[in-house]
């Protein structure tokens, strides 16, 4: 399963991608405009892992978000951003 998470690099955001890589076998595609809530070091554990995606985006640029929604073709969206 392609699981899309808006504001992956936020608190409550990379709380959820850690627990998803951890406990389940989903791919997870990171969305996040890194404004003032992102922080990509507090993703460092699971960055390497194959099944963690991250894609610098903001979710209101149209063109972006279909590009990301063409090649992940995600089953399910976690809206977290700010």
């Amino acid at each position: 399963m392609n699981i899309i998470v808006t504001g992956g690099a936020g608190f409550i955001g990379s709380a959820v991608i850690r627990q998803y890589i951890k406990e389940t076998e989903h791919n997870i595609i990171n969305v996040d405009a890194l404004t003032y809530a992102g922080n990509l070091e507090s993703l460092s554990e699971v960055e390497k892992n194959p099944r963690y995606h991250f894609e610098h985006a903001h979710i209101c640029d149209k063109e972006a978000m279909e590009g990301i929604f063409k090649e992940y073709q995600p089953d399910a969206i976690m809206h977290l951003a700010a």
